[in-house]
């Protein structure tokens, strides 16, 4: 059995804003936490030790990260190297230049020639001997529509008949890749991609109009011992058949807070040609916690606040604050006494929200031949705002006469 260990979407260098200034390092703690959380996984490479390390993709939030970012990660890695532990390091959408031309962020293990580091930029398939046998790792980074597809042959199409067409595209490339394995010997499909069953987490928003959907159906194959994926934050195991199993091991930090209920974590595993065991295996990343609170009826609305606050275990927690108050109610509030109250916390946001604001209608939603009165828009505004209602009349009048001349 060949021992692998698979982590994904590192983000290093993200989240700053939930972060502060370490007094002693000079260094943002955010930075520090998510190298705290890949340390702890190159710690346990090390400790079993590891056959093999597979990482799915996006090592920083962009391509061109910042030189001490970039030694971060690099001192990180290093330490496979010199324990002899080879790495495939796949490239990711957000290690990628935006016209999606190469992994600059990782293509630099390539050209230092790390011992034993394999960087997964192309469809390409690696054979790589461990400390117990041979493995076959077939690579599949994030794809753009450039990647497959010429610009002629993409003039006028929907994004769900580009999604069609490259999906028509990769087929027969990773059929090719597939007819050259060598069933004697294990399979890993490596890839960094959007599934279609995904249930998404932070990515959900970055994937709109970037990239494509592939069917689970394209990876679920007997030749695959096991499917290692990156892209999406939440740990997931696609197939509950476990034939092969398709897992996202998730991000190991979190990065804001969608993420806030989510597990963190990397997959320790054992293959052999038809045979997987594999384990999700939690990392104690910086908790995130959102408090929120409606103190829009009390008569001492600050009082209210604080206790909400002191019900919550905040030290040491990435702190959201919402409370949602009346306007009236607003000189009854004491913003340094909430900051008082949140200092245990390592940083904390607070954010007032008038119910007057959320409560109000939404306006007629616009169909296919529809349209919205500009008067009726302005109307149905007016009659939200408290402070403008003394000059409704006047308003409206003036719109009407703007609109007839």
């Amino acid at each position: 059995m060949i021992k692998i260990l698979h982590l994904s979407d590192i983000h290093l260098g993200s989240g700053f804003s939930h972060g502060k200034i370490n007094p002693e390092t000079g260094i943002n703690t955010r930075l520090e936490d998510f190298v705290n959380t890949l340390s702890i996984c190159i710690d346990r490479a090390i400790a079993e030790p590891v056959d093999l390390v597979l990482f799915g993709g996006d090592a920083f939030p962009d391509a061109t990260p910042p030189p001490y970012v970039h030694e971060a990660f690099a001192s990180q890695f290093r330490r496979l190297a010199d324990a002899e532990i080879p790495a495939v390091l796949l490239v990711g959408n957000h290690d990628q230049h935006s016209q999606g031309n190469g992994g600059a962020s990782l293509s630099i293990y390539r050209t230092l020639v790390v011992p034993g580091f394999i960087v997964g930029d192309t469809i390409k398939t690696n054979r790589i001997s461990t400390r117990n046998g041979d493995i076959q790792v077939i690579t599949l980074p994030w794809l753009n529509r450039s990647t497959l597809l010429t610009r002629p042959e993409t003039e006028g199409l929907g994004l769900a008949e580009v999604n069609e067409l490259l999906i028509k595209r990769l087929q027969p490339v990773l059929e090719a890749e597939v007819r050259r394995l060598d069933r004697n010997i294990p399979t890993i499909l490596l890839a960094h991609l959007m599934a279609d069953r995904a249930n998404l987490g932070a990515e959900k928003f970055l994937a709109v109009g970037k990239g494509f959907t592939i069917p689970v159906s394209m990876l679920i194959r007997p030749e695959f011992d096991y499917v290692a994926l990156g892209h999406v934050h939440k740990h997931q195991n696609l197939n509950p058949t476990n034939d092969p199993p398709i897992i996202y091991p998730g991000s190991i930090e979190r990065v804001d807070f969608s993420e806030e209920k989510e597990d963190k974590g990397y997959i320790l595993l054992e293959v052999a040609p038809g045979k997987v065991d594999w384990e999700f295996c939690p990392i104690p990343a910086r908790p995130f916690l959102t408090i929120e609170v409606d103190v829009s009826q009390e008569e001492d609305p600050l009082e209210a606040v604080l206790q909400a606050i002191a019900k919550q275990e905040i030290e040491e927690k990435v702190v959201r604050f919402i409370y949602k108050l009346r306007s009236e109610q607003l000189d009854l509030i004491n913003t340094s006494a909430i900051d008082r109250a949140l200092q245990k916390a390592h940083t904390y946001s607070i954010r007032p929200e008038l119910i007057s604001q959320l409560a109000r209608p939404r306006l007629p939603e616009l169909g296919v031949g529809n349209t919205l009165d500009p008067i009726e828009a302005l109307t149905t505004y007016l009659n939200n705002r408290e402070d403008l209602q003394d000059i409704k009349k006047d308003l409206l009048g003036a719109a009407k006469s703007l609109m007839n001349s």
